[in-house]
């Protein structure tokens, strides 16, 4: 595939397909965006991270079965996979009662103490020489299925001093990351290491880090001594978003103006961003419009003069519908019965404004 497909760059985003490509990277004749294989088994499994940085790094207490068992642990605990992703497999637990209902006999899990405190990802570049060269933390304010959906950034000295001392133990290589959780008393304990983009590193993007591009600039022989980064505050949060696919064809678009385009003296981007995909698409766009007053000079207040094929303005009681010629169109309109006239004649699709996220490209 690699020489079929001419690939040039495999760049894997998910710990397990990293950790099996760094083993066969001295096979692959594309440029594998990975640290090697010793560095990505370590960072694969939080029990050899753990033990890896046992002594260097604060690390939450682990704890056996038979301390479980017997009582001699502070409940509650923390049960996680050994190798896992996001919050499934994880649990609270509250009492020995709750272990022995809870416990499977999996020696891949983990029992450790349980961290009540604030958690935070530390988002790292490492460049082609070892150097640290960017360290950033921000904190999980809202985290879902285990992963961080809300993010702001955080000062922190003591990120820095984390990153420092993985990144000299491990042979990190471009962008990596890690997690911190504070215990009971305040003190921040290392959760696990990650060779890969994090998700919700889009924010470290828009401060001007891109650190996926970083990343393959590195491995494609581009140098990287420093980082401009910029100065402001900025809050990511990643909510549902809906996308939809639709077989809907058409030549034209005929367009309201008045609550449709414009709105309050504001120009509703999303529609902007529908003409302007539908011109890239040679598509034809007629501006059907009643606007009270001089349209030219509404049209070149907002900056629109030029974004029409035709525009027709049509007098209070003349009828939209009148001046559809070519039925391989859809109308936009924010009325409900100049929408229902011009389907009722003509039968094409109508859209109201807020539906037009359904022709939107993805």
């Amino acid at each position: 595939m690699i020489a079929e497909y001419k690939i040039d760059i495999i760049y894997p985003v998910m710990d397990g397909v990293i950790t099996i490509f760094s083993k066969y990277k001295d096979y692959l004749e594309a440029i594998l965006v990975a640290p090697n294989k010793e560095t990505t088994a370590v960072t694969r499994s939080k029990k050899t991270t753990y033990e890896t940085f046992d002594g260097l790094l604060p690390i939450p207490c682990i704890y056996s079965k038979e301390d479980i068992i017997s009582g001699k642990v502070e409940f509650p605990i923390f049960i996680k996979p050994d190798v896992g992703q996001g919050s499934v497999g994880t649990a609270k637990i509250n009492s020995v009662k709750e272990y022995l209902d809870e416990k499977k006999d999996d020696d891949s899990q983990l029992y450790l103490e349980y961290l009540p405190g604030q958690e935070y990802t530390v988002d790292c570049f490492t460049n082609n020489e070892g150097k640290l060269i960017y360290c950033k933390g921000r904190s999980r304010k809202r985290i879902k299925n285990g992963i961080s959906v809300n993010a702001v950034f955080i000062d922190d000295s003591r990120f820095q001093e984390f990153a420092r001392v993985i990144n000299n133990k491990l042979q990190q290589k471009g962008a990596w990351f890690y997690q911190l959780k504070e215990d009971k008393n305040g003190q921040l304990k290392l959760l696990e290491i990650a060779s890969r983009i994090a998700g919700t590193s889009a924010i470290t993007r828009n401060i001007g880090v891109n650190l996926p591009l970083l990343t393959v600039n590195l491995f494609s022989g581009i140098s990287c001594d420093d980082i401009v980064i910029n100065h402001y505050n900025i809050e990511l949060d990643r909510a549902l978003e809906n996308r939809f696919i639709t077989d809907i064809s058409f030549d034209t678009v005929y367009i309201d103006y008045d609550d449709t385009i414009v709105k309050t003296g504001v120009i509703n981007t999303n529609v902007i961003k529908f003409i302007y995909q539908c011109i890239n698409q040679g598509k034809k766009i007629v501006l059907l419009t009643k606007h009270d007053g001089n349209l030219q000079t509404e049209l070149k207040k907002y900056r629109l003069s030029e974004v029409f094929d035709r525009v027709v303005h049509l007098d209070r009681n003349e009828k939209k519908s009148d001046y559809i010629d070519d039925l391989n169109a859809i109308f936009i309109d924010d009325s409900y019965g100049e929408r229902k006239a011009v389907y009722d004649s003509y039968g094409i699709n109508v859209f109201d404004v807020n539906t037009l996220e359904c022709l939107l490209e993805n």
